[in-house]
Parts: structure tokens; sequence; C-alpha cells
């Protein structure tokens, strides 16, 4: 078992004392994908590749939470909830200021131009670099506005 899946049992138990069903909904769903891959690949997983479980339930959480009408101030109020508890459990995120300072680095490094046809390489670079601490969407937002 991987570090993260140790740690998430761990918390899962104490959610159950607590009667806690909020967390101990959300740390079933993620245990159960990181089991359920780790028997598949037959393998304890790294703690990035038990990260990225985390991060696929946060982008659905997050999902969930825009598609949430607005007069139901419950259900976002839960939603937001379950967003703190998953973002507990992964590295700190980047600020749009560092990625927009690292994309702009990273731009110089590799001597590239601000220039729409260079989004992919700085894209797959920036992803590769801060796996885990940023999301695809983010910095392709970032992205764009500094492209021409």
């Amino acid at each position: 078992m991987g570090e993260l899946l140790v740690q998430l049992r761990k918390e899962n138990m104490q959610a159950m004392k607590d009667h806690d069903t909020m967390k101990k909904g959300v740390l079933s769903l993620v245990i159960s994908a990181i089991a359920l891959a780790e028997k598949e690949s037959g393998k304890t997983l790294t703690l990035e590749e038990e990260q990225t479980y985390v991060q696929k339930e946060l982008k659905q959480t997050r999902e969930t939470l825009a598609e949430t009408p607005a007069d139901r101030s419950e259900l976002i109020a839960e939603t937001n909830a379950k967003i703190a508890l998953l973002e507990s459990w992964l590295p700190k995120q980047m600020d749009e200021a560092a990625i927009r300072s690292a994309i702009e680095a990273m731009m110089a490094e590799m001597n590239l131009e601000p220039l729409k046809k260079n989004q992919g390489t700085v894209m797959k670079a920036m992803l590769a670099k801060f796996k885990g601490q940023t999301d695809g969407k983010t910095v392709n937002r970032i992205l764009a506005s500094i492209l021409k």
C-alpha cells in the first residue's frame, strides 16, 4: 500500500469514529479508486500516482459545483467542503502569479517566442514539470493570455 492510501485509511477510521458522513464518503471514493488501481496494476502505486486519483475526484467535484444551481446553498456548501478536503491531500497548488512567472521562465529557457504555435510545447513542459501542483485548465488559461 502506498503512503497516501495508508494515511487515507487512517483518516477514514477516524471519520467513522467521529460519525463524519461527508468526510467518510469522500474518503471511501478515493480509497476505492486507489485500491482498485493498485490491484489492477499488481504493484504499489507511488505517491504521485495516488495523487492523480485525488486530482480526478477534485476535478469531478469542481465540475459538480459549476453545474449546481445557485439557489441550492446547502449543496454548494457541502461541495466546497469536499473540495477543501480533497485539496488537503494534494501538494500546495501554485497561484496564478507563480504559474505566469514559471511559464515566462520556461519560454525564455526554451527560446520560444510568445506565439500561439508554441502553446502545445509549453503546455506539455509545464504539466510535466509541475505535475500535481497545477492543473491543465489553469495553465492553458494563463498561457493563452500570454501568447499572441
